[in-house]
């Protein structure tokens, strides 16, 4: 089949392939869902503060839609509590012309929310397009969850008055609404009390008969009838009232008003995001129950097609719902196209049901929404976020009590904000964890492995927040001193110029530290991004590894390497300056460089233009390059190795080396960096030969900074 049609069509994959048991099968799965659908909208439609008959339209053609247009097979779009819960709030705060929209009248009221339903589903739309569908992976779990609970108590106690058979106006707010309704106890309805309670128990007790048994519609069929037999509308309880039975009319938002979409679209995008997490999280688990594929963005564009489509014809906005979704799944549906015939069969339901609806008391549906809110409350999930970090914790609670006390779409905002901040927090604190012996990265160590290895691994993304917490490891939290570090990049999936510029950083730190670094590299696109940034010709082959167990070797025969006698100490550098032609010795390196360590790896201090080198290590360099006035001409030699003039106690000669003490006296010869060394560094002139020094090598030599060479 042409690409480009199954992307736009995706339902055409699905009816090329349609038998006649899979018709069966999804047949039988839209007879068990509607049943339970239909008065769930119902109740949802009455969460958002809007006649039941909004819901059941919002069941019909923005269901099929959304299935057709999606990427899962099992999703089952529609009302759900958390967006009719939006949608209550924001009519509870938007004002328009002065007159918040919930007192206005309801014809009036009305086109605000299909006008909002089309706002929602044209933002849903623009995300699938600039397939966006991934973003809800930077949404927290512990967002959600909060906002969850927070959601399901803003239900439970929106319908405390409802189920006392309270009159009056509801006020706004969590709190105020517990005060009122403690405050008109003593006019409490105790035949609306009564009838939610049956509904309660009724539907409880029919959960029992069977999963794909309706229990909520058999309940409510039930607690209808007996308010018809008791005449419960003439002793103050309240019904839901006459429902037209006809296919669902057009509709349209307001008119244009620049105002009024300022007002609406914060809203709309709060429900927007709110339906485009729910849904991707609910299509997502459903395909690894099913090891089908799932496309984020394509569903988003399925999701906003369902929410114009509410709004054109009379529907509240939704987005794609767990139950419906499970029970479709374990009610044997096969295809996408269960979940549209489900949606078809809403028309037929509402002419059968529609004459027995005006009977069915609204304290029912309140018993039916308490359950619903109390079965949104995830234990386990909330003891998950409260056990698990500390930053879980202060998320969760942020967005819980922002739930409670502000407006849902700001609480909201609040979650995707805190989420945001939560992702830079932990990008830009990756895992860098020392290795110590006994590691299992470390069982191939060479049984000879001089002391002062540091070996590092960084795990995810290498930036400069990881560097940072690597030097905070390396200069604050490691007791030892480290004479070498090696760095294990093999488990780094990303690099960028950032972190690569902060990587070079680092290596100029480590060495003006006296620490040579090796790296470990095994991933073929960062070590690429290195080779482009000239990290690696920095560091020359030496220094380089491609498994821990080669780094490891590398380290043991450059610290092998470092040996006294006569009062010098030599280690190998990984770049070194331009030789002078008639210079008779070797570059000898600062014992104050040397640092505590005295692994007497070369400093990247005097790299450094002449005028740039003023390091109290370099107090004898400074002064031998005042001494030279006309530096001879230079020739760039590879690198080899460096020496070190000592006064003191030695080390016995091939041993390894000692730390310095803080006195220890040096001369410094050389030590400037080859023409061809890192970018921003430029070779400083040479000063005038030390009489100390040892004798230069030969003319022709040719040394390396590879340990074998150096061997």
């Amino acid at each position: 089949m042409n690409t480009r049609a199954a992307r736009f069509f995706p339902f055409l994959e699905t009816l090329r392939g349609y038998s006649r048991a899979d018709f069966r099968a999804d047949l039988l799965a839209a007879v068990t869902v509607t049943p339970m659908a239909v008065p769930q909208a119902m109740a949802y439609a009455i969460i958002a503060g809007v006649h039941p008959q909004y819901g059941i339209y919002a069941c019909m053609l923005p269901v099929a839609l959304a299935a057709l247009w999606g990427s899962s097979r099992y999703m089952a779009a529609g009302p759900t509590n958390a967006i009719s819960m939006v949608i209550y709030s924001t009519f509870a705060t938007v004002s328009v012309g002065g007159v918040l929209i919930s007192s206005l009248p309801e014809a009036a009221r009305m086109a605000y929310v299909f006008g909002l339903a089309v706002l929602c589903g044209l933002i849903q739309i623009g995300m699938g397009l600039a397939r966006l569908g991934d973003l809800a992976n930077f949404i927290s779990h512990s967002v959600m969850v909060a906002f969850t609970t927070g959601a399901a108590l803003l239900i439970a106690v929106g319908q405390i008055s409802t189920v006392l058979g309270l009159t009056g106006p509801k006020p706004a707010g969590f709190f105020n609404q517990i005060f009122a309704a403690l405050h008109g106890l003593p006019q409490a309805n105790i035949w609306c009390l009564a009838l939610a309670v049956l509904t309660v128990v009724l539907t409880l007790t029919f959960r029992r008969v069977s999963r794909r048994f309706p229990a909520s519609l058999a309940a409510l069929a039930v607690v209808t009838a007996v308010s018809a037999l008791l005449g419960a509308g003439e002793r103050g309880v309240p019904l839901v009232g006459a429902i037209p039975s006809v296919v669902p009319p057009l509709s349209l938002p307001p008119a244009f008003d620049l105002d009024a979409l300022r007002d609406l679209f914060m809203p709309a995008l709060a429900l927007a995001l709110l339906g485009t997490v729910e849904s991707l999280a609910i299509g997502k688990q459903l395909a690894n129950v099913k090891n089908d594929s799932f496309d984020g963005s394509q569903e988003l564009i399925g999701q906003g097609l369902g929410n114009l489509a509410a709004g054109l014809t009379s529907g509240i906005p939704g987005c794609g719902s767990f139950t419906r979704s499970a029970l479709m799944v374990s009610s044997g549906g096969r295809t996408r196209m269960g979940t549209v015939f489900s949606g078809i069969l809403a028309l037929p339901m509402l002419f059968l049901l529609a004459p027995l609806i005006r009977w069915l008391p609204l304290p029912a549906l309140g018993g039916i929404l308490l359950l619903i809110s109390f079965k949104m409350i995830d234990v386990e999930a909330i003891r998950l976020c409260l056990v698990a970090t500390r930053v879980d914790r202060v998320v969760l609670l942020i967005t819980f009590l922002s739930t409670l006390l502000f407006d849902l779409e700001k609480a909201i905002f609040i979650g995707v904000l805190l989420s945001l901040v939560l992702f830079i927090y932990k990008t830009s604190h990756p895992r860098v964890r020392r290795l110590q012996p006994g590691d299992p990265l470390l069982r191939e160590a060479p049984a000879d492995l001089p002391d002062g290895v540091a070996v590092y691994v960084i795990e995810g993304t290498l930036f400069f927040g990881a560097i940072h917490e690597l030097e905070r490891q390396l200069y604050e939290e490691d007791r030892e001193p480290a004479r070498l570090v090696l760095l294990h990049l093999s488990r780094v999936f990303w690099l960028d110029a950032s972190g690569a510029h902060a990587l070079a950083q680092f290596v100029e730190r480590c060495y003006a530290r006296s620490m040579p670094v090796i790296l470990v590299v095994g991933s073929s696109s960062v070590r690429n991004i290195l080779q482009r940034t000239g990290i690696l010709d920095y560091l020359s082959n030496g220094f380089v590894a491609d498994t821990i167990n080669e780094g490891l070797r590398l380290a043991a025969t450059l610290l092998r390497r470092v040996s006294c006698r006569d009062g010098q100490c030599a280690f190998p550098m990984p770049a070194m300056p331009a030789w002078r032609d008639d210079q008779e010795t070797d570059p000898l390196l600062s014992a104050g460089e040397a640092g505590a360590a005295a692994g007497l790896a070369p400093t990247q201090a005097d790299q450094l233009p002449g005028p740039l080198r003023s390091a109290p290590g370099n107090a004898a360099a400074n002064a031998a390059q005042a001494r030279s006035n006309e530096p001879a001409p230079a020739r760039s030699t590879p690198a080899a190795e460096a020496r070190v003039t000592l006064t003191g106690p030695q080390p016995p000669a091939g041993g390894p080396a000692h730390p310095a003490s803080e006195d220890a006296a040096a001369s410094v010869v050389s030590a400037a960096p080859s023409a061809d060394g890192p970018a921003g560094f430029v070779p400083a002139p040479q000063p005038t030969p030390s009489p100390t020094a040892a004798p230069a090598p030969p003319a022709g030599r040719k040394s390396g900074s590879d340990p074998k060479e150096l061997a």
